[in-house]
């Protein structure tokens, strides 16, 4: 293991910091722009095509600009044990009941908070969905999304924070992407999920595994429920299914746990380093800013 350069590895985590201050900073800058442009009447568009030109603002325009700010980070190589599909399904049935058990701890918790603050209960993200059509849902939520989320939160934060260790790389980015969601409800399961996708992606060497692990989690826990007809069972066997899955994929995961496998970086792992730095705090700080807003908003 490297003697460790705590300047210099404070430096490269700072980066990483400020690579998520930029995508925030992008997508709100970005969001300023559309709503000036409708206001002054330069942009006709309705809520769908509003939704469509948001993602582009805050993946298609932030990515490439996150990952030119870490291009000197050094990236430690990850062993290639390939894709297989037993994996896939196995990993698929532990992440429903990460989003199962994480959803109805975050929903209690959120409608506590909303309860002590005095205001309404609200799902904001559910309430905009249910306006766009299927095309929409399908193209963002479980397309774009998990694409450029698995690029920014696996690809870029996971994959350099891993030379102090596969383990606290995962935990880092998977607090970071709980964080991001910006409200109580989604925290834990994105957690949860986020150690998930980590360890798919370093178990196998391959971002193509969480890409498809992020696009069927986001299928099954909001792309589905909008399709299946309201008259008819599949709705009711649907809402079974996540009880049914949640007690498998526990079985699944607590049977796993000794087969795990988490390989060491070059470096020890040092939150004093990872967090000690302006940009990953300002990350932070930025994450709980947009939180209290969703909750206040």
């Amino acid at each position: 293991m490297e003697q460790t350069d705590y300047k210099q590895e404070r430096r490269c985590c700072a980066r990483l910091g400020w690579a998520l201050v930029l995508t925030a900073g992008c997508a709100l800058v970005w969001q300023m722009v559309l709503m000036l442009l409708a206001v002054s009447g330069r942009l006709l568009a309705g809520q769908t095509m509003y939704y469509l030109l948001t993602l582009v603002g805050y993946y298609l325009l932030a990515l490439p600009l996150a990952y030119r700010l870490c291009r000197r980070i050094p990236v430690p190589p990850l062993t290639n044990r390939g894709m297989q599909p037993r994996l896939i399904g196995r990993w698929f049935v532990i992440g429903v009941a990460l989003m199962w058990f994480g959803s109805l701890l975050g929903s209690a918790l959120s409608d506590l908070t909303y309860r002590i603050a005095g205001l309404e209960p609200a799902d904001l993200l559910t309430d905009m969905m249910q306006e766009l059509p299927l095309a929409v849902i399908l193209l963002g939520a479980c397309v774009l999304g998990p694409l450029c989320e698995e690029l920014l939160f696996r690809g870029l934060l996971a994959r350099r924070l891993a030379r102090y260790g596969q383990k606290p790389a995962a935990l880092v980015s998977a607090l970071l992407f709980g964080l991001y969601h910006a409200n109580l409800s989604q925290f834990f399961y994105a957690f949860a999920l986020g150690l998930l996708l980590a360890y798919a992606y370093f178990y196998t060497g391959t971002l193509r595994a969480p890409v498809v692990l992020h696009m069927l989690f986001n299928c099954y826990g909001s792309f589905l429920a909008f399709v299946l007809p309201e008259n008819s069972l599949l709705p009711v066997l649907y809402a079974l299914s996540w009880p049914v899955l949640g007690v498998a994929g526990v079985i699944l995961l607590v049977w796993g746990r000794r087969q795990q496998v988490w390989e060491h970086g070059p470096c020890a792992p040092s939150m004093r380093v990872v967090f000690g730095s302006v940009g990953m705090t300002l990350a932070i700080i930025i994450c709980f800013v947009q939180t209290a807003a969703m909750l206040l908003g």
